[in-house]
């Protein structure tokens, strides 16, 4: 188990290292940091998510996270609305200039896996597919502390 949990490491790795460098020059914007990424890509999944649970999702501390979210909302990468039933809570919604972005980056890396997976025989293609709910399970084990 062991080797087979350092293979599957060095690979997210490189899978991740190889579509961040392939980004790098075919991305006319300036690409927002990782962290705001991954902050964005979590409004969008979840419009109207509060700085704690993105805290939460992300796992930083509140603190990070609220730096984080003044940071994007300066950047008109996010904007902060009261909740409808309690003014002390404030939601989180992604602009338009964020959604552009991230359409874009999301495109450019999507385009780089098919080009990729077009590439395999069917089987392969069919084998990946099969992975690809397991991999998120390990994702999510690892997220959750293995609960």
């Amino acid at each position: 188990m062991t080797e087979t949990a350092v293979q599957l490491m060095h690979l997210a790795h490189q899978l991740h290292r190889n579509l961040e460098r392939r980004l790098q020059s075919d991305f006319t914007h300036p690409k927002p940091p990782e962290l705001q990424l991954s902050a964005l890509w979590q409004v969008r999944e979840r419009p109207g998510i509060t700085v704690r649970e993105l805290a939460d999702e992300l796992q930083l501390r509140p603190n990070n996270a609220s730096a984080l979210v003044t940071a994007m909302v300066n950047d008109n990468l996010l904007r902060r609305e009261p909740d409808e039933r309690d003014r002390r809570v404030v939601r989180l919604h992604a602009t338009e200039e964020a959604r552009h972005r991230m359409d874009a980056v999301q495109g450019h890396f999507a385009g780089y896996l098919s080009a990729a997976l077009e590439q395999l025989s069917e089987e392969q293609r069919v084998a990946v597919g099969v992975a690809m709910p397991l991999l998120a399970e390990v994702s999510r084990l690892i997220r959750d502390g293995g609960r």
